[in-house]
């Protein structure tokens, strides 16, 4: 009982940090400048803090970090999703993102508008780039097993990667959406998505080609 109790009271100490470190950042528009004064305020000892942290930087890693394993977690939690063509598992993840998104959208603008915008590599965006990126790649690997996407020789490789770079421009079409209940990056979401499949499933060239090459083989073969 005691080491339960031990790793929730820790666990609740985590949280506190999180929050304490997201209500600074609103108010003052800027990291905390001294780890002492930040605990100190916020109720609890210097020490606490590097039990958890070395950085604030770290601090906001692990909120972005746990917002996107907690969306992939709820989709994985659901008998529909595993049901569901790849195309509608991509749609899915991100209606669910933005949804969980908006719970600290005020936080998700200040934050992400440091990093949001590629060639911008930082820690931070090193990191949920990886999450992503390690979700798209099992997304693609599932449509090429279903045949839902087309591995095109060499091409294929590259899907999952157009997939991160469309992550990168939906939150950052999100994040300046002024549209009611952002009724827009909906719009933009399954205009992307589906553009994006579209390209990555057979197409007429496909076939155009596959039909070049069996007719080259059978005059090489007379």
């Amino acid at each position: 009982m005691k080491a339960k109790s031990s790793s929730k009271t820790e666990t609740d100490l985590n949280t506190k940090i999180k929050e304490a470190y997201l209500d600074y950042v609103l108010t003052e528009g800027k990291n905390p400048t001294s780890v002492y004064h930040f605990a100190k305020n916020a109720g609890f000892q210097e020490s606490d803090f590097y039990q958890w942290y070395n950085t604030f930087d770290a601090v906001a890693q692990d909120i972005w970090e746990t917002t996107i394993r907690q969306v992939l977690d709820s989709l994985n939690a659901s008998e529909d999703y595993s049901q569901f063509s790849v195309r509608e598992r991509i749609l899915s993840f991100y209606f669910t993102l933005v949804q969980e998104l908006k719970k600290n959208r005020s936080y998700v603008s200040y934050s992400a508008d440091k990093w949001v915008i590629p060639g911008r590599k930082q820690p931070i965006r090193s990191a949920v780039e990886k999450l992503v990126q390690d979700y798209f790649e099992k997304q693609v690997q599932d449509g090429f097993d279903s045949g839902e996407l087309l591995n095109r020789s060499k091409v294929g490789d590259y899907y999952s990667k157009a997939m991160v770079i469309q992550f990168w421009l939906v939150l950052d079409f999100w994040i300046k959406d002024s549209s009611r209940d952002f009724e827009d990056t909906d719009a933009f979401i399954e205009k992307t998505v589906h553009l994006g499949f579209s390209m990555m499933q057979e197409s007429t060239i496909d076939k155009a080609i596959d039909l070049v090459r069996f007719l080259a083989g059978r005059v090489s073969l007379n």
